[in-house]
């Protein structure tokens, strides 16, 4: 990690509280143009950005780190005081002064993604300016008409249809104040809470650890939204203690991983892609996290499932009874962070918009920074709200840095007409299957999710694949959630897997078994994206009252053999001929089709009845052997 010089931190440290002071009462005195907010939101973030790490630089880095902050500060100033004059152009550059400013802005925005995510991004985005430069010279259907760099840069710089578009717009509105309130609410101590709350609910469970990993993931998922935080924040403690109670290494790095990755799509917060998808889709974000609750819930149900099923195989048990917090003391450090989740959820149901919402629950956490978890005044509260000042400031650079960078892509695909151009190809190549599209959309999420953040993954897809699926005949909120899904999906999706590589790296293990336990865990998961594809019911859009209570109840039949087909485990180890029948009878529980679930019910009903034959000889000879001992 550079080391950033005292003075350089100092000044990072004034942007980053200006940044959530800004953020925080935006919400409330929400009436500053468009152009303009957006302009002081990426003028606070570019301190942030450039001025980290530069105690350890050279002169000539130095010097460049402050040239880059000053001129994209200097451009969004620009903005900012001569709005009517700009507004007025209509995109149309006066003279090659403003030209080049546009030039040097969209330079300073891909330095930033460079800088704050992986070059893939930025290199992405550079091939999209090239097409809009020189497409004109590309031959037949994906050629356009040509257009000058003035052009280019005007439409870039001076509209809100370029950088200061809808993703910069949703980065600085709504994204900023979630960030700084997951950052505030979780150095109040809520990650004591999570973890409390967890071993009490599932900690004396058969392979407790593994399932306490599960639900204080998915609990401190709702205010990190990213798998990687996750990981850190939660395997420090959920990692060792599985070893410590027999988990191999591996399988203990692996359940971290898949619990943390589905961090990202437990409601009520979601991580910064849901306000993405609220914009995007005009969608209001309270429906879009109501939709969403029940894929996350069985998300979390096949994981639970999975290491259930691994459990039974390796004898796992759960922690003793004075290792389990008592009800009281789960109580008090719950409180933490059901305050300000209650007082969000409560706002969000009252109509009242995200940010919003978000504000008022901000500022309910602010007084659990004054107090320690034994409920006595803490006099470093004002190191912790630093924490979370520096902390939250960090994280809205990168996601301002992608929603800017994205935002490119975005007013190129519209000014060129290549969005409609890609989509019309992806159905012609497809010959019209929607499953060939849904496997080709997972696929691109996939890849894509593997050299980016989730965020820009889910971005750069669903701007060109969701229009073909809504085309196609799926529900708008249903095209997104499946794009969502794998972008996500990818941080446990070998050979690029951030999650696993990090939880691997605290279990000292193998990151290749890592992987590998981590696909057995999630298999069944993998199919969830297309099972609310194919029946909305899962999303809560059924037609009939019954609808919905009957894809959960097939949801539930399928996660379940699905994951035992993958494990090879139910009741026992299962030989091969049994695994084959339960993934086809997990498989024939996903279809929509009465007469398939016909099927699926006589045959799950007999693989129930706990027939020798489904199970390998030593586990028939160890169940007998348990008979035998009254265990």
């Amino acid at each position: 990690m550079e080391k950033t010089h005292p003075l350089f931190s100092s000044i990072i440290l004034l942007f980053s509280l200006l940044l959530a002071l800004f953020s925080l009462l935006l919400p409330v005195y929400a009436f500053i143009p468009n152009l303009i907010e957006r302009s002081i939101h990426l003028a606070l973030v570019f301190p942030i950005i450039f001025l980290s790490g530069s105690g350890s630089k050279s002169i000539r880095s130095l010097f460049l780190n402050l040239l880059f902050t000053v001129l994209g500060m200097g451009l969004c100033v620009y903005l900012i005081i001569d709005f009517e004059g700009v507004l007025n152009q209509f995109g149309i550059v006066k003279n090659p002064y403003q030209t080049l400013m546009g030039l040097v802005m969209v330079l300073i925005v891909l330095e930033c993604a460079r800088r704050m995510v992986k070059p893939v991004l930025p290199t992405i985005t550079l091939l999209f300016l090239l097409y809009a430069l020189l497409g004109h010279h590309i031959p037949g259907y994906f050629g356009h008409v040509k257009y000058d760099l003035s052009q280019i840069m005007g439409m870039l710089y001076l509209t809100t249809g370029g950088i200061w578009g809808q993703l910069t717009g949703i980065s600085a509105n709504i994204i900023a104040i979630f960030v700084f309130l997951g950052a505030l609410i979780g150095v109040t101590g809520a990650g004591e809470g999570f973890k409390k709350i967890s071993l009490r609910f599932a900690g004396r469970l058969k392979g407790g650890p593994g399932k306490v990993a599960t639900v204080s993931s998915a609990l401190f998922g709702t205010i990190s939204g990213s798998a990687s935080a996750n990981v850190v924040v939660d395997g420090q403690f959920t990692i060792p203690m599985m070893k410590k109670l027999g988990f191999r290494p591996p399988f203990a790095a692996a359940v971290e991983a898949v619990a943390s990755t589905g961090g990202q799509i437990m409601p009520p917060i979601m991580g910064a892609g849901a306000f993405i998808m609220a914009e995007l889709t005009q969608i209001p974000y309270l429906k879009i996290a109501v939709a969403a609750s029940l894929p996350a819930i069985f998300y979390f149900f096949t994981v639970w499932m999975g290491i259930h099923f691994f459990a039974i195989r390796d004898g796992l048990h759960g922690l003793g009874k004075g290792e389990v917090p008592s009800w009281s003391e789960t109580l008090r450090a719950s409180i933490f962070f059901i305050i300000p989740l209650t007082v969000l959820i409560v706002f969000l149901l009252l109509h009242y918009t995200p940010p919003y919402a978000a504000f008022w629950a901000t500022l309910s956490a602010l007084p659990f920074t004054f107090i320690k978890l034994d409920w006595k005044f803490d006099r470093t509260f004002v190191r912790k709200i630093k924490e979370a000042v520096s902390e939250g400031a960090s994280q809205v650079a990168m996601i301002a840095s992608i929603c800017a960078c994205a935002q490119i892509i975005i007013a190129i695909l519209s000014f060129t007409g290549l969005g409609v151009k890609i989509s019309t190809f992806i159905i012609d190549f497809s010959g019209g299957s929607l499953f060939l599209t849904l496997l080709l959309t997972m696929v691109t999420c996939i890849i894509l999710g593997m050299e980016v953040p989730t965020t820009a993954a889910y971005i750069m897809a669903a701007i060109v694949a969701a229009p073909v699926l809504i085309k196609m005949g799926i529900h708008p909120l249903a095209a997104h959630l499946f794009i969502f899904y794998f972008a996500i999906l990818s941080a446990i999706t070998p050979p690029v897997c951030g999650a696993v590589f990090i939880a691997s790296g605290i279990a000292q293990t193998n990151w290749i078994h890592t992987a590998r336990y981590s696909l057995r865990l999630s298999y069944a998961a993998f199919l969830l994206p297309f099972v609310f594809v194919y029946d909305t019911s899962l999303l809560l859009f059924g037609e009939n009252w019954f609808d919905i209570p009957l894809c959960i109840i097939r949801t539930v039949m399928a996660m379940t053999l699905l994951s035992a087909g993958f494990i090879g485990q139910l009741r026992g180890s299962l030989t091969p001929l049994a695994r084959l029948i339960l993934l086809g009878l997990g498989t024939l529980w996903i279809i929509p089709n009465w007469i398939l679930d016909s099927i699926a019910l006589i045959g799950s009903t007999l693989v129930f009845l706990d027939k020798k034959w489904m199970y390998s000889e030593a586990s028939v000879a160890n169940k007998n052997e348990h008979k035998e001992r009254g265990i």
